[in-house]
C-alpha cells in the first residue's frame, strides 16, 4: 500500500494550502463555519489560478501570496472578523453548517498525507470504468476476481455491459476491456427512490488485479475522511472530463436527514470548500477508507445530497457496501474463494 500513500505527494495544491489555512485561521478564529467560508474563498481562487496558469505564473502567484500574507494576518489580528468575502452565509441544509463535516474538513486540510486538489493516479487499479456497448458512463470497484460493485442506477440506466481496467479510456490498448456476464441491481432498488443504490456485475472472465477488501462498519464510524476514485467529469457543472482515473480525499459529514441519506445504509461526504467531489461518471465508484496500512472499500458513489445546488461539488451520498456485503456475496457466479 506504500505506492497508494505516496501518491498524495503529487497533489500540487499542498504547498499553497498552509498559507491559505493560516490566513483563514487568523481571520476566523474559533468560528469553524467562518473558517471554512474564508478558506473556500481563498483556496478556490488559488486553485483556479494554478489550473489556468503556466509554471512561471504559478511561481509568481506563490511568491505574491506569501508576500501578501502577513499584512492580511496583521489586519486579522486587529479586527478578528473583517468582511473579506462577499459570500452569503450558507443555507441551513448546506454541509458547511454540519459540525461533523466542519471538524473533519479541518483535519483534512492539515493532513499532508491527504489529497485535497484531486490528482490522476496509477494506483487503485481495482477502480474500473463501466460502459454500454458503445460508450462509457459509470465507475465501479473490483471486489472479487470476477465481481464488480457499482450503483444500481447505472444498471437501471443500461450502463452495465462491459468494464475497462486501466488508467485512461483514451488509450484502451493500455488496459483491458471485459464483458459483463450478468448485471444484478439490489432487489429493493426502485426508481425514482434513490436508496438501496447498489449493484453487482459478474464478469465473463477474471481480472488479473487484486480485488479490494470491504471495510467493516466499525471502520467507517471511526474515520474522518474517505478517498474517492472514479473516471467521472471534472467540473462542478459536469460538462466534461470523463475518462481518466482520479482520486481525491473528502471529509465525512453527519447523516442528518436533511441531506437525504439513509442513516442505516448510506453515509455523506464531500468537499464544497475546494469544489472537489464525485461527479457524473463517478457513479458506482469507490469511496475508500484507510485502516492500518491498507485501504478498504467503504462505499459506492450514489448521488448528490438533497441540499446540493450544482450538479457536482456540493457533497455526495454513498451506499455503505458493508451494509450489503452478504447480499453482494450471494449473487450467483462470483469467485469469492479466489479473492
Amino acid at each position: 500500500m506504500m505506492a497508494e500513500n505516496a501518491q498524495a505527494a503529487a497533489d500540487p495544491l499542498h504547498e499553497h494550502m498552509d498559507v491559505v489555512a493560516r490566513l483563514a485561521d487568523m481571520i476566523a478564529g474559533d468560528d469553524q463555519q467562518r473558517f471554512m467560508l474564508v478558506f473556500e474563498s481563498l483556496a478556490n481562487q488559488v486553485d483556479g489560478f494554478l489550473t489556468r496558469s503556466g509554471d512561471e505564473a504559478v511561481r509568481h502567484a506563490r511568491s505574491l501570496l506569501l508576500q501578501t500574507a502577513e499584512p492580511h494576518l496583521a489586519r486579522a489580528r486587529s479586527a478578528r472578523r473583517p468582511d473579506l468575502t462577499s459570500r452569503q452565509a450558507p443555507a441551513s441544509d448546506s454541509l458547511l453548517t454540519d459540525l461533523v463535516f466542519l471538524k473533519n474538513a479541518r483535519k483534512l486540510i492539515r493532513d499532508r498525507d491527504r489529497i485535497v486538489g484531486g490528482v490522476l493516479t496509477l494506483d487503485f487499479p481495482d477502480c474500473v470504468a463501466i460502459g454500454t456497448d458503445d460508450g462509457w458512463c459509470c465507475s465501479g470497484t473490483l471486489v472479487a476476481p470476477n465481481v464488480v460493485v457499482t450503483a444500481a442506477h447505472c444498471v437501471a440506466g443500461g450502463c452495465s455491459k462491459r468494464i475497462f481496467v486501466g488508467e485512461d479510456l483514451a488509450f484502451p490498448g493500455d488496459g483491458q476491456v471485459i464483458e459483463v456476464q450478468d448485471a444484478v441491481a439490489h432487489p429493493h432498488y426502485q426508481q425514482p427512490s434513490p436508496t438501496e443504490d447498489l449493484a453487482v456485475l459478474i464478469l465473463s472472465e477474471a481480472v488479473d488485479v487484486r480485488p479490494r477488501a470491504i471495510a467493516g462498519a466499525h471502520v467507517l464510524q471511526e474515520a474522518a475522511t474517505v478517498r474517492l476514485a472514479g473516471y467521472g467529469n471534472t467540473d462542478v457543472f459536469s460538462s466534461g472530463g470523463y475518462g481518466r482515473r482520479r482520486i481525491v480525499d473528502v471529509p465525512l459529514a453527519s447523516t442528518d436527514a436533511k441531506y437525504g441519506a439513509d442513516q442505516q445504509t448510506e453515509f455523506v461526504a464531500g468537499a464544497p470548500f475546494l469544489d472537489r467531489d464525485s461527479c457524473n461518471g463517478d457513479s458506482g465508484g469507490p469511496a475508500y477508507i484507510q485502516f492500518g496500512d491498507g485501504w478498504y472499500l467503504a462505499g459506492a458513489t450514489s448521488r448528490a445530497t438533497a441540499s446540493s445546488i450544482r450538479p457536482c461539488g456540493d457533497g455526495g451520498i454513498y451506499t455503505s457496501v458493508s451494509a450489503y456485503e452478504d447480499w453482494v456475496r450471494s449473487v450467483p457466479g462470483g469467485h469469492w474463494d479466489k479473492a
